[in-house]
């Protein structure tokens, strides 16, 4: 009998229909062995390219048995990661959140390495998969117990949409205590390469990336250095106006707040 805990993969998507038909069919039955432990969470962001109807056509199953659960809302027109990434980490209701971006594979048992890595190193950890090649789309695969993402606020929606909000997440949490934990292990972080171009598609920013990726990187080593470990006053994401796949209002199916 394990012992370890239950893991929900927090995915974000708007407009990367392209990408997830790739990624999400794989992912569950990639994970299905543990479906028992484990969940993805879906959150779409008002996606114009046919999104939700694909979803529904193709996996109501998973839906039924909750294993998938699919969130969209009109509340983020324009995209900005940390608010996206932390909607659908406020939705998930396992105990380790990773977040999962819309162009990455979990690789075969994914859910089950990383509940194992915790299980070895204690909850006190972040785990970190990133390749170590900058650029190849795995350096957002960040897990960690969801009391220390609750505790730290989550990643910080003050920042411009894009850039520096994983290294800033890791960064706080190394720094309330936790433990660093570097699993590069590629059987596990394979990810659909983007250029930084797609990556700010629809942030409507007159920035481009490596000028929003500056600004944030200021916010974050300023806030480090004082020790403003917590963002958003502790209340992070998105909480009104989400639905899930038959139109049902989720907030107050909710139980953690």
């Amino acid at each position: 009998m394990n012992t370890y805990p239950s893991l929900s993969f927090c995915i974000t998507c708007k407009n990367r229909l392209h990408q997830i038909r790739q990624t999400l069919r794989k992912n569950l039955d990639d994970n299905s062995l543990h479906a028992d432990r484990i969940e993805f969470i879906l959150v779409d962001f008002d996606s114009s390219d046919g999104l939700r109807e694909w979803v529904i056509e193709n996996f109501l199953p998973e839906l039924t048995s909750y294993y998938l659960k699919y969130y969209y809302t009109k509340e983020l027109p324009l995209w900005h990661a940390s608010v996206a990434k932390n909607t659908a980490h406020w939705c998930a209701s396992k105990d380790i959140l990773v977040n999962l971006d819309c162009d990455n594979f979990t690789g075969i048992n994914g859910g089950d390495y990383v509940m194992k890595t915790v299980a070895q190193h204690g909850d006190q950890c972040v785990i970190h998969q990133f390749s170590g090649i900058y650029g190849d789309g795995s350096f957002g695969r960040i897990a960690v117990q969801r009391k220390y993402f609750d505790w730290i606020g989550g990643y910080d929606e003050s920042f411009d949409p894009m850039g520096h909000q994983d290294y800033d997440l890791i960064g706080r949490l190394v720094k309330i205590g936790l433990k660093y934990i570097s699993r590069p292990d590629n059987r596990y972080n394979i990810a659909i390469p983007n250029s930084k171009e797609e990556g700010i598609a629809h942030t409507g920013s007159s920035k481009n990336y490596f000028e929003m990726l500056r600004h944030n990187v200021r916010i974050s080593y300023r806030n480090l250095q004082e020790n403003k470990l917590v963002a958003n006053n502790g209340k992070f994401g998105i909480r009104k106006n989400l639905f899930d796949h038959n139109g049902k209002e989720i907030e107050s199916q909710n139980k953690k707040y």
